[in-house]
């Protein structure tokens, strides 16, 4: 979040805060603060998020303090009145897509199976984005593309691993579709996959026979990004 933020500055000349939903410091409402000390009047809040959901939703535009499910408001902060925007996830742009594309190129094996990974949601926005960037790499040219989720939505990674196989490939790109690495991309995606954890790739047969499975990287340093946030910046005459 800081590298990209520190981008998008470089590329807009204009001072770029970062908070965060939970966890880590500053929360939303502690920037908001910090920045309406500092004298702004209007923030564009830009989730670095691949999809929507109650984060989305409900928490963060709490932590802005505008209405549940809307893109912005007049808030009073400190006695100040600040407008807020608050903008989406990019993961329905088709950069996402171009990044993904690349991701395969790097593994060097142009007729592998690919499977998309998203974290998965009780709510439909991850499910929505996963298989539409799914269907962009087949729009690619790539025969064999298949999606499945860590968690809450089907189909399983274990489902879309099955189903890979049945194709006859001897080589398996895995894309997940996740901002950075965690327990998610280091332990529990490799345990599914049956490959090493905090690894690359690696052979399994967990599935029946023996493939070739290739993990690429999160999406969220790549700097193709930034361009995706200063899109959503043109709006705003910035």
């Amino acid at each position: 979040i800081e590298m990209q933020a520190s981008a998008l500055e470089e590329r807009t000349g204009i001072k770029v805060w970062t908070a965060y939903n939970e966890t880590t410091m500053p929360l939303v409402d502690m920037a908001v603060e910090d920045m309406v000390k500092e004298g702004v009047e209007e923030i564009i809040a830009m989730p670095f998020f691949i999809a929507s959901g109650l984060h989305i939703t409900r928490d963060i535009p709490r932590g802005l303090g505008i209405p549940e499910n809307s893109s912005g408001g007049d808030v009073n902060v400190g006695g100040k009145n600040v407008k807020i925007h608050f903008e989406q996830p990019f993961g329905s742009d088709p950069v996402l897509a171009d990044i993904l594309e690349k991701r395969i190129q790097d593994f060097g094996m142009p007729d592998s199976s690919i499977i998309v990974v998203g974290h998965g949601s009780r709510l439909p926005y991850n499910k929505e984005i996963i298989s539409l960037n799914a269907e962009r790499l087949k729009e690619k040219g790539h025969k064999h593309v298949f999606y499945g989720f860590n968690e809450f939505n089907e189909p399983t990674i274990g489902d879309a691993m099955n189903e890979a196989v049945k194709t006859g490939a001897e080589n398996i790109v895995v894309l997940p579709l996740f901002i950075t690495s965690g327990a998610h991309i280091g332990e529990d995606i490799p345990e599914t996959l049956g490959i090493p954890p905090h690894s690359d790739g690696g052979v399994s047969t967990k599935y029946g026979r023996s493939v070739n499975i290739k993990l690429a990287m999160p999406v969220g340093r790549d700097p193709r990004l930034v361009d995706v946030l200063v899109n959503k910046l043109e709006k705003y005459g910035i």
